[in-house]
């Protein structure tokens, strides 16, 4: 598709969206403290800063329906501009925003970094379809960029007559949210036709530029920007946390990883959610070492653009809640010095639940409707006066606490470095078999025969994938990292630097959550989404501390370490190297663009009840604009179809049907515009075990136009050729077959054939034959027209005519034959037949004659 922002234009935004907030901040901060940042980070941040800077702008301007590229570099410029004046009005003169080049060697660690994430995570999937949250995220870019809006108000649903509205949507009086557009696509009500796409939309807010700048292209590259951005960041935050080495290591085994090189090119909200995590850490590392207000502010406001990506991101408060109670408890933190991280981090808390009731209702009602939330209100009522008196009692005895933690902070450390070792053993060892004995869901072994106890505890609950979450990441990280990470912790407890805490809280916090339940599709990849952002980069950080650690041991620990490091990296390079070349759903998107070149603006597209087809409707709908929407069932009520048909007709040009043999559509006079076909590969989704490599996938459809008999330019001709001269006069028939002397077409279950020539009391012969039905058995074909029975009759193998006499006085409406035929499916008669069609006789020719007169005993 052509980009809706010429090249030029295009460029010149990128350029002030990418660059421009970030080199006024680093002005700003490098004028008060030269020597804060290295040239590296230096550059990192210019343009770290400046996407999330301008991802929020993104979102404003379309929660406000004002979306537009240009639109969005002109605010980013004056919100630039205006932080500029703001800090020269406060003292703040501007400085030089890059520091003095360094020599290439001190950016070298970065450079190799930044190497590999380019070269492995810049390969996007062309994952356009719907059906999953890639197709959803991507429609959802599409929809900002082309409406301006992240509501849409859909005027195919509002032009349904309400009397229709159930072949599409059922029970029209449920609650809103009840109904989907599509799939990820919330519809509020059929009468409001309004349509918000599922999730938090900061990430599709920022795809919406791309999508705008390069067209679906551009949007599906978005996740690849933070896959790329967000390995630096991880390299950048480890470095200020903990080394050089550390950080050059982990994030070297990081950009190698299936996990992050699959996720940096799937168009999923992960790479952004660990892009801005990391970012913030790194900004929160940085304020902790230099005191800068300006690091403190980015820090707080990147965790509050955590919260507008994702709902799971929520679990960044509580690690940072604990940070700032144990540093004020020790008179470290201060109020003053505090709120540039707090006060950042609560404004754009506001804005997340100010999102969340007007664009995220469902995605939040989602959770919170889950079944553990349903407790009585006494309970809430007895759990909130909980979290009261023990935050005042923790204020009261901090203390306490404090004077406790001074004396006994070395058995403190020891105790929670035992935990995590028993917690790792228990996740990784005994959860499984616990899982497995009570019969959880997802489980191969049979359950125990006296299992009473673990049915009293809960057991039978846990399924498979939750049960063994710990054993699975270590498919795809290896036994030895996981084993290593446990070590790397115990070393940083045993250390202790204060620094430290709010990173491994949020590590905490995050891995306590997902391995506990993971709450997702467990297939794989896709379960693996959320050890993304937070975990897999805390992991492979805390092995590299041991791997460091034991280098530093003399000889023989750098021999141990470097065998390590090098098996790790192999078997992580034996999973992501056949990656490197492999592209999801490949030409998925040129298809979907020629499939779109069919449909006009004025044209409305009716797509069969989703299973397979209905993946093309959602790219068509949302990044084409085409009017496309979804039947509710596979059998439609004719008569609410008919009329449906009817006052569509001065509405729309034309009224296409995108549909397989599962749809029946008896009752219509459809044209066959053309069959359709697509095959491509997708990554295989596994459950118990890796996926080992690609899958085909096909589609293929039919695509018909509705057209009123009437309306056709045919001659009232006597005989009619069945897959010869019948193109137009046809409908519910397969392609034509035969040749020679005899053409045919094979019917489906219904057939109809139009008939200008027809008069009451005519004699209509019609030639058939069951050709390779399976049974030898005659097949009964009912004949009607309109809705006045005609008569039936037998086909049998052999052709034959068979002939009945039309009404006296045909029907009202254009005389249209219909034929209702019992089928039967190739594939399923014959194992090796790959014919899917569901088949009823062949029929080869229809003639009108006017019968013998009974009383003339001849010809008249």
């Amino acid at each position: 598709m052509t980009p809706l922002v010429p090249a030029g234009p295009a460029l010149l935004c990128g350029l002030v969206l990418f660059l421009v907030p970030g080199l006024v901040f680093l002005a700003i901060l490098r004028r008060a403290d030269p020597e804060a940042l290295s040239l590296d980070e230096t550059l990192f941040a210019a343009v770290a800063v400046s996407v999330a800077a301008s991802s929020w702008v993104a979102l404003v301007l379309a929660e406000a329906g004002s979306f537009s590229l240009v639109r969005g570099a002109a605010a980013v410029a004056v919100l630039a501009a205006l932080a500029a004046l703001a800090a020269a009005r406060f003292g703040h003169e501007l400085g030089r925003p890059l520091p003095r080049w360094p020599g290439l060697a001190a950016l070298g660690p970065a450079l190799a970094v930044l190497g590999l994430a380019l070269g492995l995570q810049t390969r996007p999937s062309e994952y356009v379809m719907g059906g999953r949250d890639p197709g959803t995220y991507v429609a959802g870019m599409a929809l900002v960029g082309r409406t301006g809006g992240i509501a849409y108000v859909d005027p195919v649903v509002l032009s349904i007559p309400r009397e229709d509205v159930a072949l599409f949507y059922r029970n029209p009086d449920n609650v809103d949210y009840s109904w989907g557009r599509f799939m990820g696509m919330p519809l509020e009500r059929p009468d409001t036709g309004r349509v918000v796409p599922e999730f938090f939309h900061l990430f599709p807010a920022f795809g919406a530029y791309l999508f705008q700048a390069m067209g679906v292209r551009g949007a599906l590259a978005a996740p690849c920007v933070f896959g790329v951005l967000g390995t630096l960041a991880v390299f950048f935050a480890w470095r200020r946390l903990l080394s050089t080495p550390v950080a050059l290591l982990a994030s070297v085994l990081l950009a190698i990883n299936v996990i992050q090189v699959w996720f940096g090119r799937y168009p999923v909200s992960e790479p952004m959610s660990e892009f801005l995590l990391f970012l913030a850490l790194w900004a929160f590392a940085v304020w902790e070492e230099r005191g800068r207000a300006a690091m403190g502010i980015l820090a707080g406001a990147v965790l509050g653009l955590t919260l507008l990506v994702r709902i799971d991101s929520v679990l960044v408060v509580l690690p940072l809640a604990v940070f700032l109670f144990v540093r004020r408890a020790h008179g470290a933190l201060p109020w003053a010095r505090a709120r540039v991280l707090v006060v950042p981090f609560l404004l754009l808390t506001g804005h997340a639940v100010f999102h969340a009731a007007f664009w995220s209702r469902k995605y939040l009602l989602s959770v919170v409707d889950r079944p553990y939330w349903a407790q009585p209100g006494w309970v809430w009522a007895l759990a909130f006066v909980a979290l009261v008196g023990g935050l005042l009692a923790a204020h009261r005895v901090k203390a306490r606490i404090v004077r406790w933690m001074d004396t006994h902070g070395t058995l403190l450390r020891r105790a929670i470095v035992a935990g995590v070792v028993v917690l790792a053993l228990y996740a990784y060892f005994l959860r499984p078999h616990l899982s497995a004995w009570a019969g959880g869901d997802g489980n191969t072994t049979p359950p125990l025969a006296h299992r009473g106890w673990l049915l009293a505890l809960g057991f039978q609950r846990l399924a498979a994938h939750d049960a063994q979450s710990l054993v699975r990441l270590g498919w795809f990280v290896t036994w030895v990292v996981l084993a290593l990470a446990v070590a790397g912790f115990a070393i940083l407890v045993r250390r202790g630097q204060e620094r430290w805490l709010l990173p491994m809280l949020v590590a905490g916090t995050y891995s306590a959550f997902f391995f506990y339940k993971i709450r997702i599709y467990n297939d794989y990849y896709f379960a693996l989404r959320r050890f993304m952002p937070v975990i897999v980069p805390s992991l492979l950080a805390m092995a590299a501390v041991a791997l460091v650690t034991l280098w530093n041991r003399g000889r023989t620990g750098r021999v141990a370490a470097s065998l390590l490091t090098t098996v790790v990296a192999g078997l992580f390079l034996r999973d992501t190297l056949p990656l490197a070349t492999y592209r999801d759903w490949e030409n998925s998107v040129r298809f979907v663009d020629d499939l779109a070149r069919r449909f006009g603006p004025q044209d409305v597209v009716i797509f069969e009840q989703p299973r397979s087809v209905h993946l093309l409707s959602l790219p068509l709908w949302a990044v084409y604009g085409v009017n496309a929407i979804e039947l509710a069932r596979w059998d439609p009520d004719p008569v609410r179809l008919q009329h449906l048909v009817d006052s569509w007709r001065g509405r729309y040009r034309n009224i296409y049907f995108v549909h397989t043999y599962r749809t029946n559509l008896c009752g219509l006079f459809l044209q066959h515009v053309e069959n359709m076909g697509f095959g491509t590969y997708e990554w295989e989704r596994a459950y118990g075990r890796k996926p080992q490599g690609k899958e085909p996938r096909a589609l293929y459809f039919r695509i018909s136009r509705v057209v009123p008999p009437e309306e056709l330019q045919v001659p009232p001709l006597r005989e009619i050729d069945i897959g010869g001269s019948d193109d137009v006069q046809v409908s519910g028939f397969y392609d034509k077959e035969g040749g020679g002397a005899r053409t045919y077409r094979w019917t489906g279950p219904c057939a109809s054939v139009y008939l200008p020539g027809a008069r009451g009391g005519d004699d209509v012969t019609v030639t058939t034959a069951t050709g390779r039905r399976p049974a030898p058995v005659p097949v009964p074909i009912s004949l009607s027209i309109g809705v006045t029975p005609v008569g039936r009759f037998e086909a049998g193998r052999d052709w034959a005519e068979h002939t009945l006499r039309l009404p006296d006085a045909l029907p009202p409406g254009p005389p249209v034959l219909r034929l209702d035929v019992p089928t039967f499916r190739p594939a399923n008669a014959w194992p090796d037949d790959p014919d899917t069609r569901d088949l009823g006789v062949m029929l080869d020719r229809i003639q009108l004659t006017i019968p013998v007169s009974r009383a003339a005993g001849g010809s008249p």
